[in-house]
């Protein structure tokens, strides 16, 4: 014998049926958690890359005082020690280094080493363009006393 379903009965056992809400709940959350994913990804690279461009100068102020007596020290420290020094951060590029400025103030004599690091097309300016940050250079300044 064959059971007769009305059609008001099929629409209403399909209405109370719950198959299916655990991947509704999933599929409405999905794009909030790979936004909070990238927002976790591109802060840690900017930090990381921040962290390491001020250890660069730090390091270049550090090594600045024994080529400080050259007229051309700043030269110096741009062209052999920046690219040595960055080889060694695992975050930076040495070719991306794309500035170290260099200034001695007389008056309190303090060193000041300046590094300008270029992050146009890197995975960290990707991430953070794609969820609205834009950092495409970080500059960072050390001083020393000499």
């Amino acid at each position: 014998m064959k059971r007769q379903i009305s059609q008001g009965t099929g629409i209403k056992a399909w209405a109370r049926d719950e198959n299916g809400a655990s991947t509704v709940e999933f599929v409405v959350l999905l794009p909030f958690l790979i936004g909070m994913l990238g927002l976790i990804g591109s802060a840690s690279l900017y930090f990381a890359v921040s962290s390491d461009v001020q250890q660069l100068a730090h390091e270049l102020a550090r090594a600045s005082l024994s080529v400080a007596d050259n007229g051309n020290w700043c030269d110096d420290l741009r062209t052999t020690r920046a690219t040595a020094l960055a080889q060694n951060l695992p975050t930076l590029n040495p070719e991306r280094v794309s500035a170290v400025d260099c200034a001695h103030d007389q008056a309190s004599g303090l060193l000041r080493v300046t590094v300008l690091y270029d992050t146009r097309g890197t995975l960290g300016e990707i991430l953070g363009s794609a969820i609205g940050l834009q950092f495409d250079s970080f500059q960072r300044s050390s001083f020393i006393q000499w």
